[in-house]
């Protein structure tokens, strides 16, 4: 029983910051006001935001296929499986405490594809992906630190950019490094370690690189159509608040981000732009329905499989 006291524990701590960032919230915003701003978003707006957001997840799943291809997968799934896979993991991720839930999904389902490595590989490939996609958001947050240049006080902003970079970079570092310090770990870590994929294809590392900035653009994109529909505000302003604001997905101690992500908006939207509160956590707000729609698919097409292989087990 006590093995299993720091998922409990963990899974309370997630909640609890999370409700943390919301009560803050609650004290800082007119949330009355704040409903008043929602309501001023178009409808089509909304389901543009969402098909952006959809669209992220499909490039995700091609920079998931490409590092497949990198390490050396003997037995990649198809686009469409991957694809579907990817829909059913960002359900998972944005529903379930952690938003780590899916991609370990992700990793299990795939470990065919290491017929050596297993899932070890598996998990590698998308512990990788996972990295290149924060290290895309930090890119995005420093192109837009570039732009704007002296013109607006960003504060912190710059050293959570090269945090997050390095950090994401160290992550990435950290298999290769680890598979050679194999012989010298003990026990189950070092048979772990020594069963991590090596990079073998350098070409197609390159290519997830560069679809992980594509894929984080499309959510930046999702984010200033909801700001430009309550501000004027131009793209380039929302690549200071949005890359950030999606960021907080990697964090462990919160559901999907929620309450760490409006914080964000809030705090950042008034201090660059001058962006009431209310109107700030509104765009906030609907970038999260969008994402809960977009992850709404990703349950219905797990639910749709299951019903189809019970159909299987009952069919004569």
């Amino acid at each position: 029983m006590l093995h299993r006291m720091p998922r409990w524990l963990g899974t309370v701590l997630r909640l609890a910051g999370t409700a943390a960032g919301l009560a803050w919230i609650a004290t800082q915003v007119d949330l009355a006001a704040a409903g008043r701003a929602l309501g001023r978003v178009a409808p089509g707006t909304f389901v543009l935001a969402a098909a952006l957001v959809a669209g992220n997840v499909v490039v995700a799943a091609g920079r998931w296929r490409a590092l497949l291809v990198a390490y050396g997968a003997a037995r990649i799934p198809p686009f469409a499986r991957l694809t579907r896979l990817y829909f059913i993991a960002f359900f998972y991720n944005n529903y379930l405490p952690g938003a780590v839930a899916g991609d370990v999904g992700r990793g299990v389902v795939t470990r065919d594809a290491f017929p050596e490595e297993g899932a070890a590989g598996a998990l590698s490939v998308v512990l990788v992906e996972r990295a290149l996609g924060l290290f895309g958001l930090f890119a995005l947050l420093g192109l837009g630190l570039g732009t704007a240049g002296r013109a607006l006080d960003t504060g912190a902003l710059a050293a959570w950019t090269a945090a997050g970079c390095a950090g994401s970079c160290a992550l990435v570092a950290a298999i290769p490094l680890l598979r050679r310090l194999a012989p010298h770990l003990p026990g189950p870590i070092g048979r772990i370690a020594g069963k991590l994929p090596a990079l073998r294809d350098a070409r197609a590392f390159v290519l997830a690189l560069a679809l992980s900035t594509a894929t984080q653009a499309l959510v930046v994109l999702a984010g200033w159509i909801l700001l430009a529909s309550l501000a004027d505000l131009g793209i380039l302003a929302s690549l200071l608040i949005v890359p950030l604001a999606a960021a907080t997905t990697f964090l462990p101690i919160t559901v999907g981000g929620a309450g760490a992500r409006e914080a964000v908006y809030v705090a950042l939207c008034g201090r660059l732009f001058g962006m009431p509160e209310a109107d700030a956590l509104a765009a906030s707000l609907g970038l999260w329905f969008a994402h809960l729609a977009v992850g709404a698919v990703g349950g219905a097409l797990q639910l749709a499989g299951r019903r189809r292989e019970n159909a299987a087990i009952v069919r004569p």
